[in-house]
């Protein structure tokens, strides 16, 4: 079985019954979307509010005060993840949603995610 990155995500997609390429057109048309995808990492991410959770899944809209990260999806390998996480514009938060969308949302602090990304690259 096939288990890089990206067959991972179009796994995911099919059982979440969602639309890839709408999404990744979404993020694309995003000016501060960002989409990683290779066989290493999946990532599809935007900046968003974190109290408004209703709103993350809104691909193509990222709000002029936003103090989150909000991912979408991550899949792959999470050191070169955190890695990369040094190179976009930081946000105080990082939201994100478990398993299938239907999970309570979850918030934490972007310092802390920075803070572990140190303890997995070294």
């Amino acid at each position: 079985m096939n288990t890089d990155a990206e067959t991972t995500a179009r796994y995911y997609y099919t059982l979440a019954g969602r639309d890839l390429g709408a999404d990744l057109c979404s993020l694309s048309t995003n000016p501060h979307g960002v989409v990683v995808w290779s066989p290493q990492l999946v990532v599809l991410m935007k900046p968003a509010m974190s109290q408004h959770p209703h709103t993350w899944a809104e691909l193509a809209e990222s709000p002029a005060g936003a103090d989150a990260w909000y991912v979408h999806l991550l899949v792959g390998n999470l050191a070169l993840a955190m890695r990369l996480a040094h190179t976009v514009p930081v946000y105080p938060k990082l939201c994100f949603q478990r398993g299938l969308r239907g999970s309570a949302p979850h918030c934490c602090s972007w310092a802390r995610i920075l803070a572990f990304a140190k303890t997995i690259n070294r």
